[in-house]
């Protein structure tokens, strides 16, 4: 399992298809949640609307019965629990076909597109599709006179390939729950992400076939892009891990961080911590049953952001609209629980390993990368074993302008 943008210090090179049920969704034109009975009593669909968002699926309202159910290519779910059209200009990219076998994994590869855009594109939205069995990919973009070579399929170490190097060169586009087959991340209120021209979008590699058949199949990414006009909102990435589980055998465990980030700020843009958040996605593995955002410190201290329960292969990034308002306060506590049935304990890493972060997109002068690199055992909270570790945060001045690769005559 791929780790988010962001390696951990570990870092190292990272070498199903879900069919939308359009007749039903086409049913539900008329009976599905939304319409002019939204709310109404005896409406199927009022019960199960968050639960549905949550996966980023549609609530869908036949015969008295409501059903989450996946959104066709260009529409996602809108908060109404309808699929609506993306919107923007769509810009699609296929890439190589993959086989993998019957419980094989591959990681350590990279894949990359170059747009040969001269002018900036403003990204409103990323759509995934994939029926190539991968588990998780993470997507950057640089200028692209960097990590230069043909497009399609090579070795990341190859061309020295860092996503930090990358995220910081150039940004952080997208990241995929895990084992998704189709995923939206779409920002509401018309905010973007600016990719500067000429630039090449790099994605990781990691496929995990966990059947026991042969799967072949492919990955397609489409941006949908604003005019710079449109654009009301700039975004930048930010991102938080526990690299260092040790999560204990026949056993219920909490991981928890406490990531003071009021000080980076300062010292980076003299201005105090505050966020507004626009997109949040967590990543976990199978022994996840649980993954928690809380503000940390101020008045608003323990208000909740983010808390999903339970693990599955659907998409679990949620778009705010409005956006999470954060200020006042001294950061951000995330973390983890995990149920382990093993007679061994559970680190961080790939295959049957586990991982616990967080990626999201805010409105901020500031993106940031914290870590937490240590499981001390903090005592014990109803039959859960409780452990914690110090926080690091790398925090650096956001520009929005900042110039991209050379053009093709370069």
């Amino acid at each position: 399992m791929s780790s988010f943008l962001f390696p951990s210090r570990r870092s190292r090179s990272r070498v199903a298809q879900l069919t939308p049920q359009l007749l039903a969704l086409a049913l539900a034109l008329a009976a599905g949640c939304g319409g002019e009975d939204e709310g109404a009593a005896g409406d199927p669909c009022a019960a199960r609307l968050d639960e549905c968002l949550s996966r980023q699926l549609a609530c869908v309202a036949i015969g008295g019965e409501a059903r989450c159910e996946a959104c066709p290519a260009g529409e996602y779910a809108a908060p109404s629990g309808r699929c609506e059209a993306i919107g923007g200009t769509p810009r699609s990219h296929e890439f190589a076909d993959f086989t993998t076998a019957p419980g094989e994994e591959v990681l350590g590869l990279c894949q990359s597109w170059t747009l040969n855009n001269a002018e900036e594109l403003w990204v409103n939205a990323v759509e995934l599709a994939q029926d190539v069995a991968s588990h998780h990919s993470n997507w950057t973009f640089v200028p692209s006179d960097q990590f230069e070579g043909p497009d399609g399929v090579w070795p990341c170490e190859d061309r020295g390939y860092s996503q930090l190097m990358a995220a910081l060169g150039g940004g952080v586009l997208y990241a995929q729950s895990t084992q998704a087959p189709k995923e939206t991340q779409r920002f509401p209120n018309s905010a973007a992400l600016r990719i500067p021209p000429y630039a090449r979008i790099i994605g990781d590699v990691h496929l995990l076939n966990t059947t026991d058949a042969p799967i072949t199949g492919s990955l397609k990414l489409t941006l949908y892009t604003r005019a710079r006009e449109e654009v009301r909102v700039k975004l930048v990435p930010f991102h938080l891990t526990y690299e260092e589980l040790a999560i204990p055998p026949h056993a219920t465990s909490r991981f928890t961080g406490d990531c003071s980030l009021e000080g980076q700020f300062q010292a980076v843009a003299q201005a105090p911590f505050a966020l507004e958040v626009y997109y949040i996605l967590p990543h976990y593995h199978a022994l996840g049953t649980r993954f928690f955002l809380d503000v940390l410190g101020g008045p608003g201290d323990g208000t909740k952001l983010f808390d999903v329960s339970g693990f599955d292969s659907e998409p679990h990034g949620r778009a705010y609209d409005p956006p999470l308002s954060v200020e006042g306060a001294e950061g951000l506590r995330f973390g983890c629980e995990f149920e382990n049935p093993r007679s061994e304990a559970v680190g961080w890493g790939f295959g049957d390993q586990e991982m616990c972060e967080v990626l999201g997109f805010a409105a901020s002068e500031v993106g940031f990368e914290s870590r937490v690199g240590a499981a001390d055992p903090a005592g014990e909270e109803g039959g859960t074993q409780l452990f914690t570790g110090a926080c690091t945060t790398l925090a650096f001045k956001w520009d929005h302008d900042k110039p991209g690769g050379p053009g093709p005559s370069d």
